[in-house]
């Protein structure tokens, strides 16, 4: 970015020297500009956290121990940081982290809660690139923490789980106005399944716990529609009916998405 001298001054220049060191990785330069940053104004409302993106270029990130908490705790700082003073370089300057989080020793099992790990890991696995692991790990919250997962799916990084559950929110809010819903948090999994159907296969159905109809859905939908690709049959129905019995609403949501776009045109 080009910046003029007597148009921006001599901060709005060294901030972007600083912006553009902190993207590039370049430590020392991005220190010395800071250091000339602390001498031209102390008072800079944004030398605590452009001083804590330095030093963290410094620290590389610590390799996976036993204990997750230092990094979720080290990277949960620098996120807001950086996503306000480096804008879309962001993602640049924090992949090394987002790599090393999502190299930690193997992330909780669908039975164990864990929010906070579930959602950073989840994170770091999105930022990498492996959109699969971040919904294995965000996902389980819907049976395991639904309140902890109404509160942090607006904020997640995946588009296709946060949008998605936009949508859900709005559709399932009970049509008489008040606080009630028709389904509740522990079916957006099986919602999203028949949205995107790779979903349905995120999870083994041996690994997913005992629980109420959501969960009991969300196990009967992998084989449910690998059986409507292969066209009618008795297993179909039996099968069609089993989940229409665990939840008429849902079924309903399976009817419109599912089933009625593969019945023939007359």
């Amino acid at each position: 970015m080009q910046l003029d001298l007597f148009l921006d001054g001599r901060e709005a220049i060294l901030i972007n020297e600083i912006v553009t060191d902190l993207i590039e990785a370049r430590a020392a330069s991005a220190g010395k500009a800071l250091d000339r940053l602390r001498e031209e104004n102390p008072r800079h409302p944004d030398l605590p956290a452009f001083d804590r993106l330095v030093r963290s270029m410094s620290e590389a990130p610590p390799w996976p121990a036993g204990n997750l908490d230092p990094m979720i705790e080290a990277v949960a700082a620098l996120v807001p940081a950086a996503s306000r003073l480096l804008g879309a370089g962001a993602r640049t300057f924090l992949l090394p982290w987002w790599t090393a989080l999502a190299r930690t020793d193997p992330p909780p099992a669908p039975t164990a809660a864990e929010p906070m790990r579930r959602y950073w890991v989840g994170s770091a696995f999105w930022h990498v690139g492996v959109e699969r692991e971040a919904v294995r790990l965000w996902l389980p919250l819907c049976w395991l923490d639904p309140e902890s997962f109404a509160r942090h799916a607006p904020a997640l990084p995946g588009d296709l789980v946060r949008e998605a559950w936009q949508a859900f929110d709005r559709e399932f809010v009970s049509a008489d106005g008040n606080d009630a819903r028709v389904l509740g948090t522990p079916w957006f999994p099986a919602w999203l399944a028949l949205r995107h159907r790779w979903v349905a296969h995120v999870f083994h159905p041996d690994e997913l716990p005992d629980g109420g109809a959501a969960l009991k859905a969300l196990r009967l939908l992998p084989g449910l529609l690998v059986l409507e690709s292969h066209g009618y049959s008795e297993e179909l129905i039996r099968q069609r009916r089993a989940l229409r019995d665990l939840s008429p609403a849902f079924f309903r949501t399976y009817r419109r998405l599912v089933v009625e776009p593969r019945a023939p045109r007359i």
